[in-house]
């Protein structure tokens, strides 16, 4: 490897933008979400302050052949997601200029940022973006990726709704892609990630006017599951389409200090002001005959909504996922939860034997008509969804931990018990389409562009061979999904 050269030379070439080892900006560098990517420890950083800085240090990377990779927000939960052993990391947090067009309609994001910078930055203006959920999750990744959000009902996924990117290819060329310009690299980067494609360096956001929203936050006994659950498929298949503003999660984990398996009911609607009656889409989640041990409403603005869920740093983490059909019945979705519940023995056993802990959690994410049908818009995006083939519920595994000892326990289990659900969906005939594996919730061995199907698999590989003809960011671009 040409790393230490190479961090020698970008030294030069970009003075004050480059740590070694064994410094406090070294330190402050190799500072990420996920303790398993902070045990990663590069030859050196270097911060690019401009998208001009990206070229210069791509152009160096490439022409030395020197391994390395980028981080944003660096919320990747597995070691060398956004990290590399002995390679050279590329941290863009200094790309963080947020700037609101003069007719409010697009916002201007550096790469760098985490989506709780662009929410503070819009909530006193009475705008959002289709963004993310969680305060210092990167607006990088979580956009390249497709990206959840909020007002996805309304709008699609966050992926739908940049209007052009500034990226930095592999030659070190800056160029734009919107639908009118280098359109082909706009599609692939709408889902298809980035690190076969370039370095993006800004993305232009469609704006909107919005105010407070509607959140509740309910925690039911596990045993309400079986009323809860079938409750949720209906707002699958009918409630969701009803009422585009309104978004929701759901959640069974195993929390000893509230008793044991609980199951928590997230609830948001973008135009809902009425803080002492649910919206007509949730009504049933609060009817008073199902008992609640916790009930959070409010109304509240984007930023507090991403504080609400945020998760410490430091901790070790995993997740995987998988999406499975919508069927007639709830039942799979109900028969899921018996195999989340062997897991949580297994690891649960793990953890007591080896004196750590262990948090477990099975998320059930809606895509919903209303959802896919919005993803079409300026041609569609990579990820292989239409409206034809929905609706859709992700099935997302994670799993906290603090001990290193647990690591491939964790890993084992979690994979075994997503091959278990996608076992049990295809026995029901409730595969997705394709098999679709979100890459944002996607376990680091998961083949996240099989589940795009064959014909996009192929186009963005055409794609990735029209802007890195010699294969350099294959080849050199270490750690995240690759084609």
């Amino acid at each position: 490897m040409n790393c230490a050269k190479a961090c020698s030379t970008l030294a030069s070439a970009l003075p004050n933008q480059v740590t070694l080892p064994n410094t406090t900006a070294y330190a402050a560098h190799n500072l990420y979400w996920s303790a398993r990517q902070s045990e990663v420890h590069p030859a050196c950083f270097v911060a690019p302050n401009t998208a001009e800085d990206v070229a210069t240090a791509i152009q160096i990377l490439t022409r030395q052949q020197a391994p390395f990779t980028v981080k944003a927000g660096g919320h990747t939960a597995f070691a060398g997601g956004s990290n590399i052993q002995d390679g050279v990391t590329m941290d863009l947090v200094n790309l963080n200029a947020i700037a609101v067009s003069a007719d409010r309609r697009t916002v201007s994001v550096g790469a760098g940022n985490r989506w709780i910078n662009v929410s503070e930055a819009l909530d006193p203006l009475g705008l959002a973006v289709v963004g993310g959920r969680s305060a210092t999750v990167g607006v990088s990744g979580l956009t390249l990726g497709g990206g959840i959000s909020y007002f996805s009902g309304m709008y699609g996924w966050a992926c739908d709704n940049v209007r052009s990117y500034q990226v930095v290819l592999a030659s070190g060329e800056v160029v734009n892609a919107s639908p009118g310009e280098n359109s082909d690299l706009y599609w692939a980067l709408r889902g298809g990630g980035g690190s076969n494609f370039g370095v993006v360096t800004r993305f232009d956001l469609v704006s909107f006017e919005q105010g407070d929203l509607w959140a509740s936050s309910l925690i039911y006994p596990g045993a309400a599951n079986r009323t809860l659950i079938p409750l949720m498929h209906e707002l699958l298949v009918k409630g969701l389409p009803s009422d585009p503003a309104a978004h929701t999660y759901f959640v069974v984990t195993y929390a000893p200090r509230l008793g044991g398996y609980v199951a928590l009911s997230d609830q948001y609607h973008a135009t809902h002001t009425d803080v002492a009656s649910p919206p007509a889409v949730f009504s049933a989640f609060h009817d008073a005959a199902i008992p609640t041990l916790v009930n959070n409403t409010r109304l509240a603005n984007t930023s507090r909504l991403l504080r609400d869920i945020e998760q410490p740093v430091g901790d070790r983490q995993t997740w995987w996922d998988t999406t499975v059909a919508a069927t007639a019945t709830p039942d799979l979705l109900l028969d899921i939860v018996p195999l989340f519940e062997q897991y949580v023995t297994r690891l649960l056993a793990a953890a007591a034997a080896d004196k750590s802990s262990v948090s477990p959690y099975l998320i059930y994410q809606a895509v919903s008509s209303n959802i896919l049908q919005a993803m079409q818009i300026n041609g569609g995006n990579a990820l292989g969804l239409k409206p034809e083939d929905g609706p859709i519920m992700i099935v997302q595994l994670t799993a906290t931990w603090t001990s290193l000892a647990l690591d491939d326990v964790v890993e084992r289990s979690s994979k075994e018990l997503i091959e278990k659900v996608d076992a049990l969906a295809a026995a029901r005939g409730a595969r997705s389409k394709n098999g679709y594996i979100y890459m944002n919730y996607a376990g680091k061995t998961q083949g996240v562009y099989a589940g795009y199907g064959a014909q996009n698999q192929a186009r963005l590989r055409s794609v990735a061979r029209r802007y890195d003809p010699k294969g350099n960011l294959k080849r050199l671009w270490k750690g995240y999904f690759k084609l």
